[in-house]
């Protein structure tokens, strides 16, 4: 029984630790969302020790991880292109491997003077690819549904959607999100607003992080005490049965 609880203990609270020091470091990240352990409690029977009647173990487990989808907060950039989403919804990028979603919204115009993300991805309007050319000067407009105005003139609208489950959006880094599950298609989100000039933070509560990182490497020290403890009567026993 020693042996499932703290290999168990010690596996739980490296991939606790793992979890927490990804979140430690995005929490500076534009759009990032927080990932949260899902513990479980595992037990089965081992046969395999005694005179062969069962031996229920029981130990915790980690079950899965889930997203923190609530909003962060709404930090002021001044720079033309950025956007916020207040409400709910993700932009939608355009990849090779097809659509991917985000919510940081810190956009830029490239060479061929497309909308593009930091990473350099295009961001997609209900037209497709966004083109701006200001090099007339003209002002940049982004109104509150989404809609860019080069001067008077409307270029297209940025593309916002939403999902009614979001279990089967999964992170694949730079804060974006891939929609894995095909029986969820994309929809318009009921109310948002699109705020020029700011952008979406990190959801990370770094103080709650930082406990939770402090227990972890406790929880873990205390599982390797009891490691070593058992290994040390189990030696002496060892060394017992030899006289």
């Amino acid at each position: 029984m020693s042996f499932y609880v703290t290999v168990a203990g010690k596996f739980v609270n490296e991939k606790r630790l793992d979890i927490i020091s990804n979140n430690i470091a995005n929490s500076l990240t534009a759009g990032y969302k927080a990932v949260k352990p899902v513990f479980s409690l595992v037990s089965n029977e081992d046969t395999s020790t005694g005179d062969g009647s069962p031996l229920k173990n029981a130990y915790v487990g980690i079950y899965d991880t889930y997203i923190d989808f609530s909003d962060a907060a709404i930090i002021d950039s001044g720079s033309t292109y950025d956007m916020a989403i207040i409400g709910n919804g993700y932009f939608v990028i355009q990849s090779e491997n097809g659509n991917l979603y985000t919510r940081n919204g810190q956009f830029t115009v490239d060479s061929s003077n497309r909308l593009v993300t930091k990473s350099g991805d295009p961001v997609l309007g209900k037209g497709g690819e966004i083109n701006i050319d200001a090099t007339g000067g003209a002002n940049i407009l982004i109104e509150n549904d989404g809609s860019i105005y080069l001067g008077k003139d409307l270029i297209d609208t940025v593309k916002v959607v939403d999902f009614k489950d979001k279990k089967g959006l999964r992170p694949i880094g730079k804060s974006y999100f891939v929609n894995e599950n095909e029986a969820e298609p994309e929809i318009t989100p009921d109310l948002y607003l699109i705020r020029q000039g700011s952008y979406e933070g990190s959801n990370v509560n770094i103080f709650q992080e930082m406990i939770d990182l402090i227990q972890t490497m406790r929880a873990y020290e205390c599982y390797t005490k009891v490691d070593q403890m058992f290994s040390d009567v189990n030696s002496k026993l060892v060394e017992l049965g030899k006289f």
